[in-house]
Formats: structure tokens, sequence, C-alpha cells
């Protein structure tokens, strides 16, 4: 849900931000203790508000908006539906404070333009000249979908994620393990504890989710049973190829803190977080460089 902010009390303006940062996210919920997520009062539901006389009239009132949530300290207003059930959105002072209720996790919005912040499908192609120009297509749209909803949000968070799925996807030419998984049969560490699981939860997704620990994981978080039926299959495919890989990214690894890897520019930190050792890391390095020079990064 997106709100404004109003502070009534400029000095507790830290205290605020912490509270709508997710310090005390209970405090924003209904009084009654459950997780509800703060709805709008209805069109019909009114507040008075105060305002200045014109000269030569009495002070009076007239009707306003009532706020959603107030506090002694601030007040929110309901501004639209942005975000769901999964982020909130808050207007203050002109910037716009994100809480991301997935991850429990706030961060202010990039206050560069998203579009300034869409990925080509020629810078696709200049950092990974490898890439088909199909595949590419295929992949562009999804994966700018992909960064947009997983803080990759700043161009070298870009070039490292970017670097790591077109390794990752054989220079994304595929969303499937090409070996059949039966190597991973048996594996107890990967939740792997029913016949067939080996080759039934094979790498699937840009950057592939492996196990049947893991799908069950990415299905409780796209609210899907991944790991019934064929539906497992739906993450070879895109949304959910590129939306597994930006799940994997911060979500799944979030110990890793892969974002503040890729902030440090350092591409062997990225890959042991990504693929567990420096497979291919020369590559990942091509790729990174060829990124940071199509986003002109110094």
């Amino acid at each position: 849900m997106e709100y404004r902010v109003v502070l009534k009390n400029p000095f507790k303006r830290a205290e605020v931000l912490r509270q709508l940062s997710g310090a005390a996210p209970a405090s924003l919920w209904n009084p009654t203790g459950s997780t509800e997520l703060l709805r709008p009062f209805g069109a019909d539901t009114f507040a008075f508000a105060l305002t200045p006389p014109l000269p030569g009239q009495s002070l009076g009132f007239a009707p306003g908006p009532a706020p959603t949530y107030e506090t002694a300290d601030y007040a929110l207003y309901f501004v639209s539906s942005r975000g769901g059930q999964e982020k909130d959105y808050y207007a203050v002072d002109q910037r716009m404070l994100v809480y991301d209720r997935q991850v429990r996790w706030a961060y202010w919005e990039p206050t560069v333009a998203t579009d300034e912040l869409t990925v080509t499908a020629a810078q696709l192609k200049l950092i990974c000249p490898d890439a088909s120009m199909a595949n590419i297509n295929k992949h562009i749209t999804p994966l700018n979908e992909t960064m947009r909803k997983y803080q990759i949000n700043t161009r070298l968070r870009q070039a490292h994620f970017l670097a790591q799925v077109a390794k990752e996807s054989d220079h994304f030419a595929t969303a499937r393990e090409y070996h059949d998984g039966s190597n991973y049969e048996g594996r107890a560490d990967l939740g792997n504890t029913q016949p067939g699981d080996g080759k039934r939860f094979r790498g699937r997704g840009l950057i592939q989710l492996t196990g049947r620990d893991v799908y069950a994981a990415y299905g409780r978080y796209l609210g899907k049973n991944l790991t019934e039926g064929t539906n497992m299959l739906l993450v070879e495919e895109e949304p959910y190829a590129s939306d597994a890989s930006g799940w994997f990214w911060l979500i799944y690894k979030k110990g890793k803190d892969i974002n503040a890897r890729a902030d440090r520019d350092d591409v062997v930190a990225v890959t042991r977080a990504v693929n567990g050792g420096q497979n291919g890391l020369a590559d990942r390095r091509r790729y990174t460089e060829n990124a940071k020079k199509a986003f002109g990064i110094q």
C-alpha cells in the first residue's frame, strides 16, 4: 500500500522513520494483533481539517479524508494500492521509504527514474555477446521486472546480477539444467527424500533452484505448491525463471547479502554466494566488465 506521511511532530522524525522501517511493525497493524494490512477508509469517511480563513471570514473547518492511521507524532493517508500485500510505500519529505514485508527490510527508493534503470536488449547483448537476440528478447522484460522487485536498483548491482545470470543460464540459452538431475537423487541436504526427487527437482531458473527444499521455499513465497504434480516446471518458464533468480538473490540468500557484495564490486564474493565456489569465474568477470562499460560505470 502507498501512504502519504504527515509529520505532526518534526522533532520525532527519526523515531517515525524507525517505526515505518519495521522496527515496530505491529503498531501499523490492527488493534486486535492480527497481521492484516492497513486498508483505506471508505470514500464516505471524512475528518475535519482546519482551514485558514479568508479575509473577513471567521475561522472554519472543511471536510477532508481521514487518516488511515494516526499517532501523536504522525498520520498516514492512503494514496493507492501500490505494492499490494508485499510492500508499503511511505512518501516522506518528497522521498519514498519502502518497507518490504516479505523480507522485513526498509530502504529509500532510488531518486533516479525507473526508466533510467531499465536495461535494453541492446545493452544486454553488449553484456553477453554470446547470447542470441531471440533469447535476449525472451528474457529482457521479466529481467527488468525482477530487478525492480528485488532491489537490484543501482547500475552496479545490475551489472553483477546480469553477469551471474548470463553465466548460470549458459548465456540465456537455458533455464533448465542440462544434466537430468539423477546425480541429486537421495541428496537429503537438498531435501530430496522421495524416489525420483533428483530428476524432478533438477536445476531450473536463470539462476537455478535445485532440490525439493528450495522449490518448496520458493513455492511458499509465491503461494503455489511447486512440489506437486508438474508445477516445478513453471520455474523454467518466464516470468518465473527470472523471478526465481531475484528471489534467490535477495531472499533465499539473504544471509549472504549479495547486493552488498555487488555494492563492493567484488565478483569473487558474489560468485561464491551464487554458485558456492568460483566456477566460471573468468566469464563472470568478463560479463561484469561488459556490463559496467554498457552502463557507463567507471
